[in-house]
């Protein structure tokens, strides 16, 4: 299958092109749970929205806790915004995605629940695209594409996964390793290690809404091995409503 045949089929399964093109706005909102899996434990609940209009998106978790009141981020179409837990403090999630900010400017971010979804325009966003064939994901067999930006984000790697009976898109998962730094003396380098970051993004419980397939569930994990531990964390979203081509203020995407 050629990497065209497969954006095709899939946006087939997302909707018409007619469904595709009468969105210009979505706006989902539900509440997601954190679990902290490795290098802490606990969990917490909380609100959350997840808005975008063309290339702009917002995502929203508001916790309402001491140590960590909420995780919001967001893309007004020209700069990302990822807010801190404490004046210069992010999450291990908001820092990663500071960081490689791309991943967001690129429409990557939650899948086809953004309108900025780079499938939807791939002649814009002109990345490469290499089919590799049907792989064991989570004991699970998928189609996947490996997906390199045009610009920028070149040490990222990107696979997108999709079902092969529906070709509906069911996960991203984005690997990055860093290698270890150079220390002062050959002793202090034998010390130091790479650090590998494995951000997961998950989509399930796919529903029509306004002759669109849609998923309501939507898991990010984020796993941090090496340096000074490991880590890994899980927010866990459900969707309960979606409403598209809402009026949205600019300003919403540009957060303070």
């Amino acid at each position: 299958m050629k990497p065209e045949e497969l954006v095709a089929r899939h946006l087939e399964a997302l909707g018409s092109r007619e469904a595709r093109a009468a969105t210009d706005s979505r706006s989902a909102e539900g509440a997601t749970t954190l679990r902290l899996l490795i290098g802490g434990s606990g969990s917490l609940v909380g609100p959350t929205s997840f808005v975008s209009q063309g290339r702009k998106v917002l995502l929203s978790i508001r916790f309402n806790h001491i140590q960590y009141p909420a995780e919001e981020l967001s893309f007004d179409g020209d700069k990302v915004y990822v807010t801190d837990l404490q004046p210069g403090l992010r999450s291990q999630l908001g820092q990663f995605l500071y960081q490689y900010d791309r991943l967001i400017t690129e429409g990557l971010l939650g899948g086809v629940l953004s309108t900025a979804w780079p499938l939807l325009d791939v002649e814009a966003k002109r990345p490469r695209l290499k089919y590799r064939g049907l792989k064991k994901i989570n004991d699970r067999h998928l189609l996947e594409l490996q997906y390199r930006m045009r610009k920028g984000g070149a040490d990222v790697n990107i696979r997108l996964y999709f079902e092969p009976e529906t070709f509906r898109h069911l996960a991203t998962i984005y690997r990055l390793t860093i290698s270890a730094f150079m220390g002062r003396t050959p002793q202090e380098s034998a010390r130091q290690s790479e650090t590998r970051y494995k951000l997961e993004e998950w989509f399930d419980d796919f529903r029509t809404m306004d002759g669109l397939d849609l998923p309501s569930h939507w898991t990010i994990r984020l796993t941090i091995e090496g340096g000074r531990g490991s880590y890994m964390a899980e927010w866990d979203t459900v969707y309960n409503q979606i409403t598209h081509n809402l009026s949205i203020d600019p300003q919403r995407f540009v957060l303070h």
